[in-house]
């Protein structure tokens, strides 16, 4: 069984979603003790312990609002007649606070292509909150590639069978072959990955062809996660240049934001 700091250290590191709940001060009698902890996971069940009892559930439920708003709180619980914080009931006297503080996952990307763009992406998304796995057919190519989280050598159109992906991942296709790109971007659509962001490094013409041989093997495709040619037009085309429109382009999508210049007024 893994203890609470384990689990934490895979919270701390962006290997799952959770709440962690900690006593910071107590006041009086009762179950919770300062410095006391319990980490609440998605779907409400828990490791560790602030003191169990009335306390306990109403901080899970207070944790699973926290999954939803992302934002960290503190909570004062009293244990006494009513007073001061949130009434629990208890009649064992004082009371407790706790601090309540998220932690979100990494998101997922899969980069299909180590070559040039391929390497600048893994330097820049790896300053960020993701899960870089790296895709290609060429093993010198990847041997050389440093910061990515995985390295998958295998056919790019076959490189993810028998694997876990992560659902409302991130998709990113920069091969060397115009046919490797599109059995890439076929594949993502005709698997059930529900991938939140799919783009690849292409010119507009590329596009029509790809996007029609797309629309004919896989009818019915839902397309508002595609994006291409993939990235913002803020102009350069080094590999970094790219690579930093691309990244811009994810961190919009990711928040939700249309990426406007922040001095125009949108409303």
């Amino acid at each position: 069984m893994k203890s609470i700091y384990s689990e934490l250290l895979e919270l701390a590191e962006g290997g799952r979603e959770g709440v962690l709940v900690t006593v910071v001060e107590k006041e009086g009698s009762g179950p919770a003790v300062s410095g006391t902890k319990m980490i609440v996971h998605p779907g409400g069940a828990v490791s560790g312990t602030v003191g169990g009892g009335t306390i306990e559930k109403l901080a899970i439920r207070k944790a699973l609002h926290i999954l939803a708003s992302h934002e960290n709180a503190t909570e004062t619980y009293s244990m006494d007649e009513p007073g001061p914080g949130t009434d629990t009931g208890m009649l064992c006297g004082g009371k407790a606070t706790l601090f309540f503080e998220y932690f979100a996952a990494k998101k997922h990307v899969y980069i299909f292509g180590a070559g040039h763009i391929g390497a600048a992406l893994v330097y820049h998304l790896s300053k960020l909150n993701f899960h870089i796995t790296v895709i290609d057919d060429r093993e010198d190519v990847l041997a050389e590639l440093r910061g990515a989280d995985e390295k998958i050598h295998a056919p790019f159109e076959k490189a993810l069978e028998g694997r876990e992906v992560a659902r409302d991942g991130y998709f990113i296709i920069a091969t060397y072959q115009h046919a490797f790109d599109g059995a890439v971007l076929n594949r993502i659509y005709s698997m059930d990955w529900n991938p939140k962001y799919v783009g690849m490094v292409s010119s507009r013409k590329k596009r029509r062809t790809l996007m029609d041989a797309l629309k004919r093997e896989v009818p019915g495709a839902d397309l508002k996660s595609c994006h291409i040619p993939v990235g913002l037009d803020i102009g350069g085309s080094l590999p970094h240049e790219i690579a930093i429109s691309i990244v811009s382009e994810m961190q919009a999508v990711a928040n939700g934001k249309k990426a406007y210049h922040l001095r125009e007024d949108h409303g």
